[in-house]
């Protein structure tokens, strides 16, 4: 117990810094769409609306980063430039051969508290089902709330015209969403489905929220996952998009926290083709 309050309270201490609710985080490329071969530069972003930063990318917080193409996955870990006082924190990939390919992010767990009131609007505002329904069926709607939390990350970057089918394909991330068909592909009318999976099967309830980056003009959008994991989009513009989703669960016979949640983002350009 006295290793929890310590962790609690170091979590107390996040939650009340600016950034503490600037839940969002995605992989931002130096670009999305290459005609020719060619390296790709990966930021990392955390934040909303317009309080946009840098992540603080260390080691200790990283799991694996990889690209996935149509020949297989590889490492880049070992490109990974780490944030200090004079770089933003970065990653780079090999020279990129024609083709579809999905980056992908993993960090590590960390420990976030919220008073009660907090973290009631909090599952509220993200839709977080089962973590809602658990705090109301135990009496725990007036309890501060702890959870474990960890960020997935993917981006899709396209080189030349061959588009790969890997962009359809999930990568195995706790939570993920997965394009239903290549986002660089779109029908005449922008729509592009997806499926959220959580540990690997459809998850239902989850809220996805549609938002512009780079100063893109297309509508913010959200939506909810039907029985199959399915939500529809419409992107009638060009730029940068970022789907976000979030989901939680109860943990039992933890001491560290009462819940374990997960960040899920995936980023693409909408309408490349769009005259």
């Amino acid at each position: 117990m006295q290793i929890r309050k310590m962790l609690a309270w170091c979590g107390l201490l996040a939650s009340i810094t600016p950034t503490a609710f600037a839940h969002d985080f995605w992989l931002a490329p130096g670009q999305y769409i290459s005609e020719t071969p060619t390296s790709v530069s990966i930021q990392f972003k955390v934040g909303h609306k317009e309080n946009i930063n840098n992540w603080n990318l260390r080691w200790d917080t990283i799991v694996a980063l990889r690209s996935y193409n149509s020949d297989g996955v590889t490492d880049l870990a070992a490109s990974i430039i780490p944030k200090s006082d004079l770089l933003p924190g970065a990653a780079k990939t090999p020279t990129l051969q024609p083709g579809t390919y999905v980056i992908g992010f993993e960090s590590y767990h960390s420990v976030s508290e919220l008073v009660a009131d907090k973290f009631n609007s909090y599952v509220k505002d993200e839709g977080l089902k089962a973590i809602a329904e658990y705090r109301q069926s135990n009496g725990l709607m007036n309890s501060t709330g702890i959870e474990l939390y960890s960020r997935k990350a993917k981006t899709i970057v396209q080189i030349g015209d061959e588009l790969t089918a890997n962009a359809t394909k999930p990568v195995g991330h706790t939570l993920e969403i997965v394009p239903l068909q290549h986002p660089y592909d779109l029908a005449n009318d922008g729509s592009l489905s997806v499926k959220v999976l959580f540990r690997g099967q459809p998850l239902q309830h989850a809220k996805i929220d549609a938002l512009p980056l780079n100063n893109a003009t297309h509508t913010a959008q959200s939506a909810r996952t039907d029985n199959k994991g399915h939500a529809t989009f419409k992107f009638n513009k060009k730029g940068p998009v970022k789907l976000n989703v979030v989901w939680g669960v109860p943990l039992q016979n933890n001491n560290r926290a009462d819940f374990e949640t997960y960040f899920s983002s995936l980023t693409f350009t909408a309408n490349h083709a769009a005259e």
